[in-house]
């Protein structure tokens, strides 16, 4: 019973501790970066399109940013910051956010998006079929809070955040109300959400399926008939701008803060100097897992749909804040904390207790790592580096090649 006891507080103690951490590095620090977000990129396009403006046309961009309340800017590092490429269903889901001015759009950006981190919690232990406050579930959320990646997400008010709580809460309910977050997730961020779609198509749920496609569809045609003419010409140049070689988004040498990208061609290009083999590299390292995934029988849905999630990390342009996913394989992972898989799981993702590429990044500025070895090492750029992305490849390969645990799951309410 003593013992129990003094489990249970140093518990609660972490979780304390973790969720001052979470606002500390999270929502406060929103509000000590200045006016300029992620979020402000697409808030600015989604201004215009209310308007019925060209939302995509970089010469409107600064004098709608500072129209409404912004501060003049020049392009912040890169050309991309003044070209919006979302697509136009992102913009038409941020139009409610966009009625107001910038300081209280991106107040109100923040309060849903925390207000949302709880209930998502809830979600991943419906998920993981463990009682949310159990000591598991209590250690879960502890871990939850202390994520980096969603630190990140909030604090530069990455659109991922909630697209993927809104993708995670609805993959746990199983109501059309579930379908619906799941075409909201679509609308937001596409390449992130249709992951969790292909969840639900293998597991046959043919209507939630619909729903949530019928939803990104509608929500698309409605965004794209009130587009002015030129649009696409607009977006199409901005996503040349997005994907420039040596720009923020770029996997080659030429960004130096590639390692920021969780994608394999990231580790495939230093190895091969191929774009295009190492695109080709990629996916096909993905389809390969894909298979095993589809031929392993999970017991646990919150394990099925979090690998399949972060198999969806692999292919395509995903920043580190998207590796939040991970939240979604705490239950299970602590469970299993008596046998060498919990373990093995819980220490990859402890990988992302830490800014681990932000201190890589700031001992680069400072000149302690040089820009040959950043550049030319192969065992960094290898290993070092992209290590959350081996961290992402550990965690998939214990989950794909393991037999499940047999620990029972607690009952949920």
């Amino acid at each position: 019973m003593q013992n129990q006891k003094l489990t249970r507080t140093v518990i609660l103690l972490c979780l304390t501790l973790a969720v001052v951490e979470f606002s500390l590095r999270g929502p406060l620090r929103t509000l000590l970066l200045g006016t300029f977000t992620d979020f402000s990129g697409v808030y600015v396009a989604s201004r215009q399109w209310v308007s019925n403006s060209d939302p995509y046309r970089a010469s409107q961009f600064m004098q709608t940013w500072v129209a409404a309340g912004g501060e003049a800017f020049e392009n912040r590092g890169s050309d991309a910051n003044l070209r919006p490429a979302y697509p136009p269903s992102t913009l038409a889901i941020v139009a409610p956010f966009a009625l107001f001015r910038w300081l209280w759009a991106r107040d109100l950006f923040l309060i849903s998006v925390v207000a949302l981190f709880p209930i998502l919690l809830r979600a991943v232990m419906r998920l993981g079929q463990t009682r949310w406050n159990t000591d598991t579930g209590l250690a879960g959320s502890a871990f939850a809070f202390a994520l980096a990646p969603w630190h990140a997400a909030i604090a530069w008010q990455s659109i991922t955040a909630p697209a993927l709580e809104l993708a995670i809460i609805g993959a746990s309910i199983r109501s059309n109300f579930g379908s619906v977050l799941t075409g909201l997730a679509l609308c937001l961020k596409p390449q992130l959400a249709a992951w969790f779609l292909l969840f639900e198509i293998v597991k046959k749920r043919w209507h939630r399926v619909s729903v949530a496609l019928v939803i990104f569809a509608f929500v698309t045609l409605f965004a794209v008939t009130r587009m002015p003419v030129g649009w696409l010409s607009s977006y199409r140049e901005n996503l040349r701008y997005f994907f420039a070689i040596g720009d923020v988004n770029d996997f080659t040498l030429r960004n130096a803060s590639r390692f920021e990208l969780l994608n394999l061609q990231v580790i495939y290009y230093f190895v091969t100097r191929r774009y295009a083999f190492a695109n080709i590299l990629a996916w096909f390292t993905t389809a390969v897992l894909v298979l095993f995934w589809l031929r392993k029988g999970f017991r646990s849905e919150a394990v099925c749909v979090a690998v399949i999630a972060l198999i969806g990390l692999l292919p395509v342009y995903q920043r580190i804040y998207n590796a939040g996913v991970i939240v979604l394989i705490l239950p299970y992972a602590l469970r299993c904390w008596a046998e060498l898989r919990g373990k093995l799981l819980l220490a990859l993702c402890s990988v992302f207790l830490l800014p681990g590429v932000a201190i890589l990044q700031t001992l680069h500025t400072r000149r302690w790592l040089s820009d040959a070895f950043w550049n030319q090492s192969w065992w960094f750029n290898v290993v070092v580096g992209p290590h959350c992305t081996w961290a992402l490849l550990g965690i998939i390969a214990i989950l794909l090649l393991s037999q499940e645990s047999t620990v029972g799951a607690e009952q949920t309410d």
